[in-house]
């Protein structure tokens, strides 16, 4: 009982850095989205035509998303689940429910750094130099961001479509 409890307080403190560390990119994607939309405002050459101002938008939107990363999860946990905080575990017969709570924290960091992996790979999506494939690939990593933030009701309707019981 004593580990889990020291476990799952590691794993509060890891969430809270890659909080932060979220924060600092969508700052940095932020500003670096603004920089290459003052650069496209200042071409003034007839190789203008090629640049595009997709690239820096989503730089920007991705920054913005990163930023209030907790909400964004919130908002997405909403339209899928319908709940905007994952479910909470009620435990089960056997004797590692102590371990289950940090179990689940690790299953839920990995989720928020899949949903962090989706956003970056969005924001370079819209650069000039982005392989074919690129958004579907950010859009997979974000769907399963937010399953594995919810994981129990993910659980849940897995084993509603399978009828499992």
């Amino acid at each position: 009982m004593y580990e889990a409890s020291i476990l799952a307080q590691n794993f509060d403190t890891i969430a809270v850095t890659i909080q932060w560390i979220a924060i600092l990119m969508g700052v940095c994607l932020t500003l670096g989205g603004l920089f290459q939309l003052k650069r496209l405002a200042e071409s003034r050459t007839m190789m203008s035509s090629q640049h595009s101002a997709a690239g820096p938008l989503l730089m920007l939107i991705a920054g913005a998303m990163l930023m209030i990363l907790p909400k964004v999860i919130g908002l997405a946990l909403l339209s899928f689940f319908g709940k905007s905080s994952p479910m909470s575990y009620e435990g089960g017969p056997s004797g590692y429910n102590s371990l289950m709570h940090p179990i689940l924290m690790f299953v839920r960091i990995i989720g928020v750094a899949s949903f962090i992996r989706g956003i970056l790979m969005i924001a370079r999506a819209g650069g000039q130099q982005s392989q074919p494939g690129t958004v579907g690939k950010a859009i997979v990593h974000i769907f399963a961001g937010i399953m594995c933030v919810n994981i129990i009701g993910t659980l849940t309707i897995l084993k509603d479509i399978l009828g499992l019981t």
